[in-house]
């Protein structure tokens, strides 16, 4: 059982946990599980066991939050976004392939003061439109792709590329179900070829699966009882959050 056996029943109560947050907090706004996962996750193992241990569950409850949206919807959004997908996938695998050589504290640092920036610039009023225009699917695809790929955390860019396009609530939950759920499969790729990602964080991320899913329904029904603008706000809030934690953990390791 590798990882799992060799945990005691605290820290396998400490990692349930954290996956039921992260699947609420998921069923509730579409996003939130890796940036979570891996917030805690971190406080009891190395970066490269949390970044395998959260990536499958991540992308498993993706498939799962795209699959509950309805069929014609799931259409639209392979359809519209399928640029930025594709995009996305080939810059997060070169750069997850290559996980182990990059510095990832001045990234993380810069990705929290844009995030932070964007957050507040909303929540006050302001709004910048992002129109069709492919070329903006192509940049918030390599932009993901990139911290993507070494920290398994590609949100961000998408979430603002979604928030610029002004997007309604099941849209954003179908699109970003779909968008997050393409980006693991050559981030988990990578992990495999690289060695990254062994058959015991194959098991614990199962373990951790049954929890986040457990979190991820609990949401979606906290989630039906919410309004589009607070939808919104509390996407933004969670980014405020985030980016605070990412600016403060780039400054930590510079």
């Amino acid at each position: 059982m590798g990882l799992l056996a060799a945990l005691d029943l605290s820290l396998l109560i400490a990692v349930a946990a954290i996956f039921l947050v992260g699947g609420i907090v998921k069923g509730v706004i579409g996003i939130g599980m890796p940036a979570i996962s891996m917030a805690f996750l971190t406080l009891f193992f190395p970066p490269l066991v949390a970044i395998p241990l959260t990536a499958l569950p991540t992308m498993l409850t993706n498939l799962v939050q795209f699959l509950r949206a309805d069929k014609t919807l799931r259409s639209a959004q392979i359809r519209q976004y399928r640029v930025l997908a594709v995009v996305m996938m080939v810059v997060i695998f070169i750069f997850g392939y290559f996980l182990r050589a990059f510095p990832e504290s001045i990234l993380l640092a810069v990705l929290g003061v844009v995030m932070v920036f964007f957050a507040v610039q909303s929540l006050a009023g302001f709004r910048v439109d992002v129109s069709a225009w492919a070329g903006w699917q192509v940049l918030s695809g390599a932009v993901a792709g990139v911290i993507g790929g070494l920290s398994s955390v590609f949100s961000p860019p998408v979430v603002m590329y979604l928030l610029g396009r002004n997007v309604e609530r099941e849209q954003f939950m179908a699109a970003t179900g779909f968008l997050f759920f393409m980006g693991y499969l050559p981030l988990l790729l990578a992990l495999v070829l690289n060695e990254v990602l062994r058959l015991d964080l194959v098991l614990a991320g199962l373990f951790g699966l049954a929890f986040g899913l457990v979190g991820f329904f609990i949401g979606e029904r906290i989630r039906q009882h919410i309004s589009q603008a607070l939808f919104r706000r509390l996407i933004l809030l969670f980014f405020l959050l985030m980016g605070m934690r990412l600016i403060f953990i780039g400054a930590l390791n510079s």
